[in-house]
């Protein structure tokens, strides 16, 4: 009797499986006749997401063309995936065809219009390649408007450190928008100067996110066109300890300490901006440095407390050479490189910009 029951459970359960299988085909090959458009779309929809894995493929693999050739096709398969949009009008800016970069930045930001990343670097092209300060400038103000909210679910997703730095990155090129715009306006000093103040206010926004070299840096530019020298120096004092083999803040930093007659520090970062022009072969930057050094030194000799100095380094005693005159002091020669990055890191009089503030005028 069990054996009996098995069986006709065994048959019911395949015949079971059977009509449901057929079931399923049939329905698949009817829904086929009645809405092929719907499947003649989906089919696309997978040829697309092929074509755009040998996209990145190719991108990977620095085959920039055969990737343009792959995102394309998926795209006249698919034109709403927003990522092939994304990753061609990228490589539209490698290529420098921004014009064709803003085309697929816009369109991809017409289906995703929180994609924060592609409408800062819609910003960037607007800002760098056509000069469009003003459309730049606000896309960067719907970007962070529109951003995306962070999330934090233990274990599972926390994107709150990648929100942050895609604001700063945002408000950080937008300084650079407001300080080109500037540059338009140089003629009339009033509206010149307003943009160069939302410039600071901009970069100041970005340091609550980013504190890198290339805020600091460009916050220091800013204030030293609006001559508030003291807050142009202690950013340009932040930037030299995040990058102290980094030429271009010490140079300006001597410019700027130079135009505050201040001969003696402006001095010691010339030398230290021409050293590392001079270790980069850079002959051209490195002979226009030393001038403009040969100059502060000569205004320098003419200082009364130039020649108590020179006479303070003359009666140094340098030994059996085994030390080294570094930043005014004696290093043992073993431990040059060492102090050399510390001396660089060091920026001149950096007191001096620590214990005075700006009157605005």
């Amino acid at each position: 009797m069990n054996k009996i029951i098995k069986k006709i459970l065994y048959f019911a359960q395949n015949t079971t499986v059977r009509i449901i299988s057929f079931l399923l085909v049939f329905c698949l090959i009817a829904g086929y006749f009645v809405f092929p458009e719907f499947y003649k779309l989906q089919w696309h929809k997978i040829q697309s997401f092929y074509y755009v894995y040998k996209g990145d493929k190719a991108y990977k693999k620095h085959k920039p063309q055969d990737a343009i050739n792959n995102y394309t096709k998926a795209l006249e398969l698919h034109p709403k995936h927003v990522r092939a949009r994304y990753n061609l009008a990228n490589l539209y800016v490698a290529y420098e065809d921004y014009y064709s970069a803003l085309e697929n930045y816009q369109k991809a930001l017409e289906l995703k219009p929180d994609f924060m990343i592609a409408r800062i670097d819609y910003a960037i092209v607007l800002s760098e390649a056509t000069f469009n300060y003003d459309k730049a400038i606000n896309e960067y103000d719907i970007a962070i408007k529109n951003a995306p909210k962070w999330m934090y679910i233990p274990f599972i997703i926390d994107n709150k450190k990648t929100y942050k730095f895609n604001k700063g990155v945002a408000y950080y090129n937008q300084g650079l928008a407001w300080r080109g715009k500037s540059l338009i306006f140089g003629q009339d000093r009033y509206k010149a100067r307003r943009f160069l103040e939302n410039a600071v206010e901009s970069y100041e926004k970005a340091l609550k996110s980013i504190k890198g070299y290339d805020v600091y840096y460009n916050l220091g530019i800013a204030n030293q066109l609006l001559k508030r020298n003291y807050a142009a120096g202690r950013s340009y004092c932040k930037a030299i300890e995040i990058e102290p083999m980094n030429y271009e803040a010490h140079y300006n930093l001597a410019i700027l300490l130079k135009s505050m007659k201040k001969y003696g520090d402006s001095a010691e970062e010339f030398v230290k901006a021409g050293l590392l022009l001079d270790s980069k072969g850079d002959t051209n930057k490195t002979r226009y440095v030393y001038d403009v050094l040969n100059e502060v030194n000569a205004r320098l000799a003419l200082d009364p407390e130039y020649a108590s100095l020179r006479q303070k380094l003359d009666e140094e005693e340098f030994g059996n050479g085994k030390v080294t005159y570094i930043h005014g002091k004696l290093v043992i020669s073993e431990e040059f490189d060492k102090a050399m990055f510390k001396n660089f890191k060091t920026c001149a009089n950096k007191e001096l910009f620590e214990s005075e503030e700006d009157l605005e005028i």
